[in-house]
């Protein structure tokens, strides 16, 4: 079963802060040194400083970002600039949005999980983890003591009990309003009551988890867990580090949105019609011109891949005015011959068949080449941009992957591709912040 509890979070002080919009960040962690700065400027209490903040050339092992946020942290609960709420509270988040011109908003409860396994089979990774974002991570975690940010997870409801809940909590006035910086608006609820709080966790037992963004953090807390729990003799399971602050997203609700991500390609020494006529082996291959701007050059490439069918499409564009639409012909070919051993589930999903099929087979790209010759966006106006800049030589646009691929692939104790999945919205940093102490 998955365990969550309420708790004490820590919140900005709306006395303190003329603008919570200012001061919590968006939940990125490769943000670039220009937008740092952005948000450096924007308040001196930006969150940024405490889960992303600047490299100094004199940091040391003494010194450096993850002993400032530290100190950053402390000293604004010593100010009252982050002041922890009285009574323990499970609280729902509401995040609104628009996205491709369509407004999306999306709930979730917010929670602290009792951290245990994945052999376990209750909490489920959907991704592969980086081991050096896992080891950065661990640091901040360490100096600070804190849950930062939210891990993000996905959990499959039976009937409408708890998105029925959600609909009625909605109607009560939230306890913060804002709209942070990436225009989304933000609202926040404390539920206290403890009976509301009590069937919230009775219904989150028997339900396991999946997720969808934060195994880093996730990983990073069993880590951190494992290592206060050899050191504490007085262990008993009910410390603080045995939990972790979670985000919990209702499959069921018409606002989580998966964003497809794209992938744009350097090869050694690239030949469209090399291409071509080694893709023709396992994919129908349509050629498309299209007589418009930029902008309705990607327009065409989305709808083109648009399906309803369980098939796999996907746009690859070298430059100029056209573009191919890949279709899969041999559904059963990676399950049959290229890995036997995974799932049909994984076998499926769009990004494992452009792996193995396209970057591995026919582009030459190794394993150990990936990470430096595959650049993973969510962009595709920066991918035709990069293409047409020579600075790729091929983009690929894909499809968003399916929720219920995602079950199916945790299901069968596997994890997607790194970067397939991207949950959208996902929370921003700051809203909330858990410190591991009673």
């Amino acid at each position: 079963m998955a365990n969550i509890k309420a708790f004490k979070g820590y919140r900005y002080n709306s006395e303190k802060t003329d603008n919570i919009g200012n001061v919590v960040s968006p939940p990125y962690y490769n943000i670039s040194d220009k937008e740092k700065t952005e948000l450096y400027e924007l308040s001196e209490y930006n969150s940024i400083r405490l889960f992303s903040g600047r490299k100094r050339e004199d940091d040391s092992e003494l010194t450096n970002r993850f002993t400032r946020a530290a100190a950053y942290l402390h000293d604004w609960i010593e100010k009252d600039i982050l002041k922890r709420d009285e009574k323990p509270a499970i609280y729902m988040y509401e995040q609104t949005m628009e996205v491709y011109d369509v407004q999306y908003s999306n709930r979730t409860f917010v929670a602290l999980l009792e951290l245990e396994e994945f052999s376990e089979s209750r909490i489920m990774p959907c991704e592969e983890v980086r081991e050096v974002s896992l080891q950065d991570r661990y640091d901040f975690l360490t100096a600070t003591n804190a849950d930062l940010s939210m891990i993000s997870c996905l959990y499959v409801e039976r009937d409408s009990s708890l998105l029925n809940l959600m609909n009625e909590l909605s109607e009560e006035k939230p306890d913060v309003e804002f709209e942070s910086s990436d225009k989304v608006h933000q609202r926040l609820w404390a539920v206290t009551y403890q009976p509301t709080i009590d069937f919230i966790t009775e219904h989150f037992k028997n339900m396991p988890l999946y997720i969808t963004d934060g195994q880093t953090r996730y990983e990073t807390c069993l880590k951190y867990r494992n290592y206060m729990k050899a050191n504490n003799p007085d262990h008993d399971g009910t410390e603080p580090y045995n939990y972790t602050m979670v985000s919990l997203a209702n499959s069921n609700s018409d606002g989580i949105v998966i964003l497809p991500v794209h992938r744009e390609v350097k090869c050694k020494r690239f030949r469209e019609d090399y291409f071509v006529a080694g893709a023709q082996d396992h994919f129908k291959i349509e050629k498309i011109i299209v007589d418009s701007d930029d902008d309705g050059l990607v327009e065409t490439m989305k709808k083109q891949i648009a399906t309803t069918k369980p098939e796999t499409r996907i746009v690859a564009y070298c430059g100029g005015d056209y573009f191919y639409r890949l279709t899969l012909i041999d559904k059963d070919y990676i399950k049959t011959e290229v890995l036997p051993e995974m799932s049909k589930a994984y076998c499926g999903i769009d990004i494992v068949i452009l792996n193995k099929l396209i970057i591995d087979d026919i582009l030459h790209i190794s394993e150990e080449e990936y990470e430096e010759r595959v650049h993973s966006t969510r962009s595709h106006a920066s991918c035709l941009r990069d293409v047409q800049a020579g600075e790729y030589d091929i983009m690929f646009i894909m499809n968003p992957v399916k929720t219920e691929q995602i079950k199916n692939v945790t299901a069968a104790g596997e994890k997607m591709p790194k970067c397939t999945v991207s949950v959208f919205p996902k929370p921003s940093v700051g809203v909330l912040i858990n410190i591991k102490e009673n």
